[in-house]
């Protein structure tokens, strides 16, 4: 979990904004100018990191109060045809996807109709049997023992016209342990909560989210990728050689909708927290439940919750504060987004390139929190 404490490299490039922040404040109630004087502290900063990671484009949105009170592009979204990043540009998430499709999945589960417990063959019964049983709560943590991607899968180019086909990719392979007793990241693992979504709901997963998930939330520009479809506001995805910008090959991201194949904004995932705060998708008890660390099949503490990662952040002065996240990388762009629930504070960072988000993201939460724009806790 990225620490919310600079890296050494950053904080003298922040150390005269640190100084205007302290003196200016912020609220979301404060006066026209004091607000401003502190964004613009903070579009300083980022557009410092962008110039340096040498990014093409990026935007950042935050969330104080559990409302959105900024978003901003920084750099270009498309550099071919000269189109600056907004608040409101659409990037691929990456594995973000994961607790976004995982709302979805604790919606059935508040209804009764999935039990984290169950065999995952109870609700998906093309998957082959293994030598263990494989539960969803398994698969919500990364522990089923179902493997990650091999060779050049990750830059796959074969399109799948539904959820079954894909797990053909890695459904005949042994388990690498029993389910339960190992951490071991897998986004095929992933892919099976969005069969489980699916054959449950009686609905595709992209009508599913779109009804269930992106509607009540207000999600209105997120999705799953599709290439053939004009999308006004879309990036352009690069990486770096020699210095220089190319654009990153083409690759389809049918073998992962659940993993890491949904694009979106700023905005949108902002809109997830502040739809998560409202109780807009889940009950407070299904949220904490989510928000905590599951345990080993011996009882030893976890390294993930229910589709999120659940860590302790250190804030300025030595303060600690939980912090609820998820990060994703993909070809051509980065995402992090990082959730303070009982601060009430969230912020949402994605790059069209494969930049160091942890810098961005930790010093602008910085910069924030020294202004007073957390919360107090719940």
């Amino acid at each position: 979990m990225p620490s919310a404490i600079l890296p050494h490299a950053s904080r003298s490039a922040i150390s005269i904004a640190v100084t205007a922040i302290m003196m200016t404040g912020f609220s979301p109630t404060s006066t026209q100018a004091q607000t401003g004087a502190v964004l613009d502290t903070v579009r300083s900063f980022v557009q410092g990191e962008l110039e340096e990671q040498h990014i093409p484009g990026l935007s950042v949105a935050v969330v104080v109060n559990d409302q959105l009170i900024w978003s901003e592009g920084f750099g270009y979204a498309d550099l071919e045809a000269g189109d600056r990043a907004t608040g409101s540009t659409i990037y691929r998430i990456g594995s973000v996807s994961k607790p976004v499709v995982g709302t979805a999945l604790m919606q059935l589960v508040e209804e009764g109709r999935v039990d984290l417990d169950a065999d995952i063959r109870t609700y998906i019964p093309e998957f082959p049997r293994k030598r263990w049983t494989v539960t969803i709560r398994h698969l919500m943590t990364h522990t089923s023992g179902i493997r990650h991607y091999r060779g050049d899968e990750f830059l796959s180019l074969h399109h799948y016209d539904d959820l079954v086909e894909p797990m053909k990719i890695f459904s005949a392979d042994t388990l690498l342990f029993e389910p339960g007793t190992r951490f071991s990241y897998s986004t095929y693992g992933f892919n099976l909560v969005a069969n489980v979504v699916e054959n449950v709901s009686g609905m595709p997963i992209g009508e599913y989210m779109r009804t269930h998930v992106y509607e009540p939330a207000w999600m209105n520009s997120t999705g799953l990728e599709d290439l053939t479809a004009i999308q006004q506001g879309r990036a352009k995805w690069y990486s770096t050689r020699g210095g220089e910008w190319i654009n990153e090959p083409y690759v389809d991201l049918s073998n992962k909708y659940a993993g890491g194949g949904i694009t979106s904004t700023v905005e949108d995932l902002c809109r997830l927290h502040i739809a998560y705060a409202a109780g807009r998708l889940l009950q407070p008890r299904t949220i904490e439940q989510m928000y905590t660390n599951q345990p080993m099949a011996d009882g030893t503490p976890g390294q993930y919750g229910l589709s999120w990662r659940v860590g302790q952040a250190r804030l300025p002065g030595g303060r600690s504060a939980r912090t609820v996240q998820h990060s994703g990388g993909s070809v051509g762009a980065n995402t992090l987004f990082i959730r303070f629930p009982d601060q009430r504070f969230a912020i949402a960072v994605v790059a069209n390139h494969g930049a160091n988000l942890s810098r961005i993201t930790n010093g602008v939460i910085n910069l924030f929190y020294l202004a007073g724009a957390f919360g107090g806790d719940r």
